[in-house]
């Protein structure tokens, strides 16, 4: 596979450097420790000795405007949603404010910056396409849940938003909250980061909103999957000033269907990193809702897609490398045919007397799938298994990540499922009229040729609730 070239990468002058102490308006002195990340108005260090982490603007920016745009994201609900909370204000010579931090976190940007040498071996160590799209999925599914209380975020960037450091996690963390708003007038200076603000926003043609917080979305999901930003073409590579041109909207993104001025063939193959609803999204997002931002597909649909896509995910036992499941060998080594796989669908479950009063029990169509590969096992976590994440038992909030079940198969005839989370979960054979509650840690065999009868329940039984299907298929296209 050819190596893609460096993605290109915004600068910027550096003012600050290790060591240096800044204060706040407690009275304390801060080290700053190392650069996470940080947008178009400033930059985000974490803090020695410190959970926290402190945002720095650049010079030029007025302290009063900050301290009232800070105030106004205190008062925001913000309960359920991975951002950083302002804590206290910088005094002094800086201008800025810190923010919660969650430990061993970097800038997304780092999963898109390709380095010179041996692309796939770093691709791979970094997790792989698997990681990435959960990554995005979960990036999505907070700013969803913001534009859901009415609030934009205002500048989706790969340094705003933060991952785990180490690749067998998948925390997101959202930082710059101080532009966070509720719609932003036109009048109002937008803080963006070049290369991801929409054209709208360059030209000044709009304030920030949720379809800007969209746009920007949509270019650095493309950027971390297919490691090319998606404006930067044959063009722009040939004709570095007009960059500008192409971030004003002024230019077709790569991959535009009929207009090939800025067309490029750099980066990882599309098909490859991006399923069939991503690549529409990628279109609907940077080709038609390029002028039109109505046209622009929502955060809740990124998130759909993404998590679809990475619930079929499986690892090769070659290379390690993860993929699509209906890839018949793995595309990254070419030498391990795909293993054995079994297909598990979610539904939806009404329960006798939710539809009239007189109805029977019945299941929606499906809702998603998920693969469990042979000898790699699979968590069910809380966005995929429970139909209401508002609340859960003792109305204690849910995270969508909170795990449910683990699935692990042996390649064999037998399925092990082993209830993990706080929520309830029902082994059910309706024809048999049987049910078998499972306690926490609590495991259960499946012979896949009982799959057909059994099926696993999250939540109580009397209340609509989502069940999942076992399937001894094998799994289609993508």
């Amino acid at each position: 596979m050819t190596a893609p070239p460096s993605v290109r990468q915004v600068r910027r002058k550096k003012e600050y450097r290790p060591g240096d102490i800044v204060h706040d308006d407690r009275g304390e002195s801060l080290e700053l420790r190392e650069e996470l990340g940080g947008g178009g108005q400033g930059t985000v260090w974490s803090l020695t000795g410190e959970q926290v982490a402190v945002k720095i603007l650049k010079r030029g920016a007025r302290a009063a405007e900050l301290r009232s745009r800070v105030a106004a994201v205190r008062r925001f609900d913000l309960a359920g949603i991975p951002i950083a909370r302002p804590l206290s204000l910088l005094v002094g010579d800086e201008v800025g404010y810190t923010m919660e931090l969650l430990s061993g976190m970097v800038a997304i940007g780092s999963l898109a910056s390709v380095p010179p040498e041996n692309v796939g071996g770093w691709f791979q160590t970094t997790g792989g396409l698997r990681r990435r799209l959960r990554l995005l999925a979960r990036a999505a599914e907070a700013l969803d849940r913001l534009h859901a209380r009415g609030l934009a975020y205002g500048d989706v960037s790969p340094g705003n938003i933060l991952v785990s450091a180490r690749s067998e996690y998948d925390q997101v963390w959202l930082i710059d909250p101080d532009n966070v708003s509720v719609q932003a007038k036109l009048s109002d200076a937008p803080y963006v980061t070049p290369g991801y603000a929409a054209p709208e926003l360059v030209n000044g043609r709009a304030g920030q909103d949720s379809l800007t917080d969209a746009f920007a979305f949509a270019v650095l999901a493309f950027q971390v999957l297919a490691l090319v930003h998606p404006f930067i073409g044959e063009v722009v590579e040939l004709h570095p000033e007009k960059e500008e041109e192409a971030f004003r909207g002024d230019l077709p993104w790569i991959d535009h269907g009929s207009d090939l001025r800025n067309h490029s063939r750099k980066g990882l193959p599309r098909k490859l990193v991006l399923t069939k609803g991503l690549r529409r999204l990628a279109t609907q997002a940077l080709e038609e809702g390029l002028r039109r931002p109505e046209r622009r597909p929502s955060l809740w649909e990124w998130h759909t897609q993404l998590d679809r896509a990475a619930l079929m995910m499986i690892g090769c036992p070659g290379c390690g490398g993860t993929y699509h499941a209906g890839e018949p060998m793995c595309p990254w080594c070419r030498r391990q045919e795909r293993p054995p796989v079994l297909r598990c669908d979610v539904h939806a479950f009404l329960p006798a007397g939710q539809v009239t009063a007189d109805s029977g029990e019945a299941e929606t169509e499906r809702l998603l799938s998920m693969v469990v590969a042979a000898r790699q096992p699979v968590v069910v976590r809380a966005r995929n298994g429970l139909l209401c994440l508002d609340r859960g038992p003792s109305d204690l909030p849910i995270d969508p990540g909170e795990p449910l079940i683990e699935l692990a198969w042996d390649g064999g005839a037998q399925l092990t499922i082993q209830r993990v989370g706080r929520h309830p979960v029902w082994m059910v054979n309706r024809s048999a009229r049987r049910s078998v509650a499972l306690d926490v840690g609590e495991t259960w065999s499946l012979g896949l040729a009982d799959a057909g009868r059994w099926m696993i329940h999250f939540g109580g039984q009397s209340e609509v609730h989502r069940l999942m299907k076992v399937l001894v298929t094998r799994t289609g296209g993508r």
